[in-house]
């Protein structure tokens, strides 16, 4: 099986980066941030939704490059944002570690205390794209997809998701929940490694 044929088979799949990912010091990166973040999507009824970005448009110009006037990612002006200097274990992470040759977005996430994303879809193509990266799990906050019900994300777990399904977050713990999710184009490599991936998971099922 190649990696395009899994990218459309699979709601989620949980990554095997091969190096750990350093989201103690990222999560503590974030709530350091945490009186910047704004509203994300305010015009939809979520609740406790709130974002910003470290590369972006600007931190706070958290939603996609069309949302903003801009017609094709690449008349986007994608750069890093003001806050990597706030967070530099993140920033180190994203500039020298994790294999992309571009990013658009990458934002720290966060969703509050009681908080909820409401069932939604985010593009019209179901197939692997996004990763997203858990800094904590809260007790009690779900992130469900249809079609594939819960998905795992304990702290440090790095999953790719297909966001053309639909799928809701609700916390319902008292504590602020962090993720980071990453857009961008990735390294030729990635193919491989969504097929290691993939065969691990099997493994484990089996």
């Amino acid at each position: 099986m190649d990696s395009k044929s899994i990218s459309k088979g699979l709601g989620y799949l949980p990554l095997q980066l091969g190096y750990d990912v350093p989201y103690e010091a990222m999560l503590a990166e974030a709530r350091n941030l945490r009186d910047h973040f704004v509203m994300h999507r305010s015009s939809e009824n979520h609740r406790g939704w709130r974002s910003i970005c470290i590369h972006g448009l600007s931190p706070t110009h958290t939603l996609g490059h069309k949302d903003y006037g801009y017609e094709t990612t690449e008349s986007a002006p994608y750069g890093w944002t003001d806050i990597c200097k706030f967070c530099p274990v993140t920033h180190d992470f994203f500039s020298r570690v994790l294999e992309y040759d571009s990013y658009e977005r990458i934002r720290f996430m966060l969703l509050e205390p009681g908080g909820y994303i409401l069932p939604h879809v985010d593009v019209p193509w179901v197939q692997l794209a996004p990763i997203n990266i858990a800094l904590n799990a809260p007790r009690d906050c779900e992130f469900i997809m249809e079609n594939w019900g819960t998905i795992p994300f304990p702290p440090g777990a790095v999953n790719i998701l297909a966001i053309g399904n639909p799928h809701a977050v609700w916390n319902r713990s008292d504590e602020d929940r962090y993720h980071i999710i990453v857009h961008g184009i990735k390294k030729p490599m990635w193919q491989q490694r969504i097929v290691n991936s993939y065969e691990s998971l099997l493994a484990n099922q089996g």
